[in-house]
């Protein structure tokens, strides 16, 4: 039956990639019309055919590479982070951070949830120590909050994707996630590029629109229930709910980062994906909606026991 469900879900997400290229066909000819290139959004869309078998592969495999998978990519995401506020200089609060990010991960390898949801405690309290044992103080407050933003935010929030595939039909549920929040920012990106006017935050994002989450909005509630079969027993009402967060929380976590880039003045986080730019670019909605869809579960379906 599993086997069954995770075939079902790779095929609705190949199937929603290339039903992706009638849209973009319409966005094509709208750029066209208002004079701006449309490379862009056909390398942009190209990268999604390397992004995904990247992605599902490693979790395909099992629950094990699944796990080295988002370590690894909690592990880059921080790189890119640290490269774009300054970190990157201070080489005793990068080997920090890296070694408590592997730290987040050790109660995901072991299965041992409680010890997961107290690590975000314990990954506080070594940070503020750290610089206690150097004796240092001067340029402390901002080196040790930037090294809890980095091990919580890229390391303990994307490791709960990763203690899910301990979890029953855990593959199928990450997997259904990451389509859902995928859908949400194209949807976004597509609706907003066409038809949006008013910025949805014009200081942190002028990109971003209200038509564009609106309609993000919409579209994303309609993929949750294509995608309900993969969650389990979930309710409608919930199917409602959780699309409703997640696309909401996908749009914050947008922002999120695009806040952090504003405030360093990057442009992007890094080059790694051809129209993506970095891969926090590419991260940044499923950081911010990991944990809200774990506990979401987890709270309503005790999917945890």
């Amino acid at each position: 039956m599993l086997k069954e469900t995770w075939f079902q879900v790779m095929l609705l997400l190949w199937a929603v990639l290339v039903a992706a290229v009638v849209p973009l066909l319409v966005l094509h000819v709208v750029w066209r019309r208002r004079g701006r290139p449309a490379t862009p959004l056909w390398t942009k869309y190209a990268a999604w055919f390397v992004i995904v078998p990247v992605v599902t592969i490693p979790i395909a495999l099992g629950r094990v590479w699944g796990q080295i998978a988002f370590l690894v990519l909690s592990l880059y995401a921080f790189e890119e982070f640290a490269r774009a506020v300054g970190l990157w200089k201070e080489r005793g609060h990068m080997w920090l951070t890296r070694l408590c990010i592997v730290l987040a991960y050790v109660p995901v390898f072991v299965n041992w949830y409680g010890l997961f949801t107290a690590m975000a405690a314990y990954l506080v309290i070594l940070a503020f120590v750290f610089p206690i044992i150097r004796d240092v103080y001067q340029g402390m407050i901002q080196r040790t909050c930037l090294t809890v933003l980095g091990v919580l935010y890229f390391g303990w929030f994307l490791a709960h994707l990763a203690f899910l595939l301990n979890l029953g039909p855990g593959r199928e549920r990450v997997l259904a996630f990451l389509l859902v929040v995928g859908v949400n920012d194209a949807a976004a990106y597509l609706i907003g590029s066409a038809f949006g006017r008013r910025p949805l935050a014009p200081e942190v994002e002028p990109g971003k629109t209200v038509a564009g989450a609106l309609g993000a909005l919409a579209v994303t509630l309609g993929m949750m229930f294509a995608a309900r079969f993969a969650l389990g027993d979930i309710s409608i009402f919930h199917t409602i709910l959780l699309g409703i967060l997640l696309s909401v929380g996908g749009t914050c976590g947008a922002l999120v980062i695009s806040m952090i880039k504003r405030d360093v003045r990057v442009e992007r986080t890094g080059s790694l994906l051809p129209g993506h730019g970095g891969l926090l670019d590419r991260l940044d909605s499923v950081l911010f909606t990991a944990p809200i869809f774990f506990h979401f579960l987890n709270h309503f379906y005790d999917i945890c026991g």
